[in-house]
């Protein structure tokens, strides 16, 4: 697979079109590696076969890693909270109003197949600010060679399509967005050409898409188990083929000789005389089903390992384990997704800044939010065993507050809300109850 690192320019590097078309170049082989990689989503791996063992079933480890590598990071939708006393509901109200949670899973996903993902900020007409996803087979995203690193510019470009409908080779719609302007430009080979009067200036004070990183190395989640998928596709398809082979098994004869008219009545009928001294045998090869199982577990198990996500179909998850017994279980997932997070969250942060940006200047921000100060929250989708989450939290009553208590449970969504409508309901019941005493009230006496 073709190793990817980040794009780096000279901080002073001109926007030119030999810049773009060296950049997509580059590009393009980055490009290959995606296209290898979801090419086993997709149930159609490269590793094709040839006659004579052109049978090849297809296993897809691949969606079942990413799956799940999604759904536990992103199972339930990942909340925002400010450490100081920053009210985020405005922000959070505009990611509400487009569904940001399914751009994030979709932003998941390809972090889990190509190892990167890209998302754009933009304002529509209606001056509203919204977010899509880029592909990653078409956006680069440029930093200087500064120790920082900082975002210089990204391109977008899609190949120009001639009138008889034929994708020209050299020929591309570039979008580039710049920290102050989007630019809308035709690459003709070297030849970058476009009005700069028609440039869009925009207001988010940096460039307005987001780069997201899966790890440090940009692979994907089952990139390194690739070969291994491979030697279980092949190993499986073997025992297919044998399985094949054996019906159309060779009949052989010894001590006897067959005409077509004996050929044809054996296959009607499934009975043949033979001569004395002669015997019938089918030619097969001895097939060890023992040995390819075990073959065959000991490649899934290796798959699971070094993919470090856990089979949960195996029995060892049955039987309702406890929550401590299902974490070990599935530390090595939960590690994975601890480094996932810590990418992915640098990602949400540079969203989040740029929407508080574009509303604070458009005056629909009325409270003034520190990004700094913001914390994106996620939350593991796991079963949960709430009898004994509801033992620890009596354990802890009066030690730990009672909103870190309640927010333990499945069920509750805000812990807050939960722990101030308890509050409510018990001075209600209490002065129902006149304080839980038979005495008179006042008036009554």
């Amino acid at each position: 697979m073709q190793k990817r690192t980040i794009y780096t320019l000279p901080k002073d590097t001109q926007i030119d079109g030999k810049t773009i078309a060296n950049l997509i170049t580059l590009h393009k082989k980055d490009v290959a590696t995606y296209a290898i990689l979801e090419s086993y989503i997709d149930d159609e791996p490269t590793s094709q076969r040839e006659a004579p063992n052109e049978i090849l079933a297809v296993h897809n480890f691949a969606e079942y890693i990413r799956d799940t590598n999604v759904g536990y990071l992103l199972g339930n939708s990942v909340d925002y909270k400010a450490s100081d006393e920053s009210k985020l509901d405005t922000i959070v109200e505009k990611y509400s109003e487009q569904s940001i949670s399914e751009l994030d899973t979709d932003l998941a996903e390809d972090l889990s197949m190509y190892g990167q993902a890209f998302e754009n900020i933009y304002v529509d007409e209606n001056t509203e600010v919204l977010s899509a996803k880029l592909s990653a087979f078409n956006t680069i995203v440029v930093y200087d060679d500064t120790f920082k690193h900082n975002k210089m510019f990204a391109v977008y470009y899609s190949p120009l399509v001639d009138s008889k409908g034929v994708l020209s080779k050299d020929s591309y719609d570039v979008t580039i967005w710049t920290d102050t302007k989007i630019m809308e430009r035709t690459l003709n080979k070297e030849t970058l050409s476009g009005e700069e009067t028609n440039d869009d200036i925009h207001t988010f004070g940096e460039v307005p898409v987001v780069h997201y990183m899966n790890n440090k190395r940009m692979k994907g989640d089952y990139e390194s188990v690739i070969s291994l998928i491979d030697a279980y596709n092949i190993l499986q398809s073997d025992r297919v083929l044998d399985r094949e082979k054996l019906v159309d098994a060779i009949l052989a004869f010894y001590g006897a000789s067959m005409t077509p008219e004996d050929m044809k009545s054996l296959k009607e009928h499934r009975t043949i005389g033979l001569p004395p001294n002669s015997k019938a045998e089918y030619l097969i090869k001895e097939i060890d089903e023992a040995d390819a199982d075990v073959l065959r577990k000991t490649i899934a198990a290796d798959i699971h390992k070094f993919s470090k996500t856990p089979d949960f179909t195996d029995e060892k998850f049955g039987n309702a384990p406890s929550g401590v017994s299902l974490k070990y279980k599935i530390l090595s997932l939960e590690w994975n997704a601890q480094k996932k997070e810590q990418q992915f969250a640098a990602g949400l942060k540079d969203r989040f800044r740029m929407y508080v940006e574009v509303l604070k200047l458009a005056s629909k921000l009325s409270d003034t939010i520190n990004v700094s100060k913001v914390e994106a929250v996620f939350k593991r989708s796991l079963p949960k065993n709430d009898l004994e989450t509801s033992q620890m939290i009596n354990n802890l009553d009066s030690i730990v507050d009672q909103e870190t208590l309640v927010g333990q449970l499945s069920f509750v969504k805000d812990a807050s809300k939960v722990v101030e409508k308890t509050k409510e309901e018990r001075e209600e019941s209490l002065a129902n109850n006149n304080f839980g005493t038979n005495l008179p009230t006042d008036e009554e006496e």
